[in-house]
């Protein structure tokens, strides 16, 4: 027995996606503190997770997720009554949900058990994640008001999402920011050297292969730059085969390499020479930080939101058109701007000296986002309620 709070975490899997990275985290850190439930909607643990917690699926074994937006709107229904029962039969006294679609099934569960309390998080920009079409912008509208609010607290990953959330959906709970955690390696990063005379000055991206992250960005400006420089992609997704077509048609064939995913990227990646980050929006980017914590110099767009509050320590900033901004501890380009990408891949590898003192200050700066700090802090969120 224990007398440990019991609070549960609710995400549809544990896949390679950056929200279910941190849950996957925070299995680790939060039993130091509570007696943790994970409810999953599907039976997908593709990343680690703590063997002290229990784990409840609400899907079947083998049930995945479904193509058909009817059947997938079905599934959601059945799951609303099954995460309830869930809730009520383990006594949770604190649920942590993540994303849209579980974040509006925690409102949905507070108004059949009063008592329970629900912190709710959202991982991305809504106005640019939930508006992208009609039909969403027109689902989002409605679902994010209406059962966010009837949360307790909210927590993001960026400033920038709650306002957008207050200003743009009416969202007036309690809110705070919680940035992503990272386990921090002991020993000092070897920031790789690098000199003319060597064969390839090699370049790195992480993220799933969706319109969002915009790989074609980096293929684009690849396709612009010396021949010696080549890239790794980490990741997969439904983009695949575009992205390697259009390597092809590029002539970046030999050039381009498609790792999919791994775990412990980090491990993977701090042999490079730089890393880019080229997404059209984040929440906060996981990867940009994985790197970082590696010492790898980096390379991102300035994004809404998470890339100037990483990398500028959230100052404001404007970049004209082509050209790159050195800030406190990377490079930060447009987005979109494929001239400017190429300025700031060149500058990088021209400038070795100071690519290896972006790499170590970029490594100082993860520092900060440690898993035992962000437990901490969401520790004390938890117990605030």
């Amino acid at each position: 027995m224990t007398n440990k709070k019991k609070i549960a975490l609710f995400v549809p899997a544990i896949g390679f996606g950056g929200a279910e990275k941190v849950v996957s985290l925070l299995t680790f850190e939060l039993t130091k503190y509570f007696d943790v439930t994970l409810i999953l909607l599907y039976d997908i643990i593709d990343l680690p997770i703590s063997n002290k917690i229990k784990v409840i699926k609400l899907s079947k074994e083998g049930e995945s997720f479904k193509s058909s937006k009817i059947e997938h709107f079905k599934d959601y229904l059945k799951f609303i009554f099954k995460y309830n029962k869930v809730l009520k039969e383990e006594n949770i006294e604190v649920v942590i949900s993540f994303m849209l679609r579980q974040n509006a099934m925690t409102g949905i569960a507070k108004m059949f058990n009063p008592k329970l309390k629900s912190i709710i998080s959202e991982r991305c920009f809504p106005s640019k994640r939930y508006k992208n079409t009609k039909l969403t912008a027109t689902i989002s509208s409605f679902l994010i008001p209406l059962f966010y609010n009837r949360s307790d607290k909210l927590f993001s990953n960026s400033v920038y999402i709650n306002q957008d959330l207050k200003d743009q959906f009416n969202v007036n709970i309690d809110k705070s920011v919680i940035y992503n955690p990272i386990i921090i390696e002991d020993e000092e990063p070897q920031i790789n050297s690098y000199t003319q005379l060597e064969e390839s000055f090699k370049i790195t991206t992480v993220g799933r292969l969706i319109p969002v992250k915009n790989q074609i960005h980096i293929l684009k400006s690849l396709k612009n730059l010396p021949d010696n420089i080549v890239l790794d992609i980490y990741g997969d997704g439904d983009l695949q085969p575009e992205l390697e077509q259009l390597s092809l048609d590029y002539n970046l064939k030999n050039r381009v390499s498609f790792k999919g995913n791994v775990l412990e990227v980090n491990k993977k990646i701090k042999n490079y020479h730089c890393f880019v980050l080229s997404s059209l929006t984040e929440g906060f980017p996981n990867a940009l930080l994985e790197a970082m914590s590696v010492g790898l110099p980096v390379i991102a767009t300035n994004c809404m939101s998470g890339p100037l509050e990483l990398l500028n320590e959230n100052i404001p900033i404007a970049i004209e058109k082509g050209t790159f901004y050195k800030a406190k501890y990377g490079l930060l380009i447009n987005v979109n701007d494929i001239e400017g990408l190429t300025k700031a891949i060149l500058f990088l590898q021209n400038n070795n000296t100071e690519r290896i003192g972006l790499g170590g200050l970029a490594h100082s700066r993860a520092q900060e986002y440690s898993l035992e700090k962000v437990g901490l802090q969401l520790k004390d969120l938890i117990l605030s309620i």
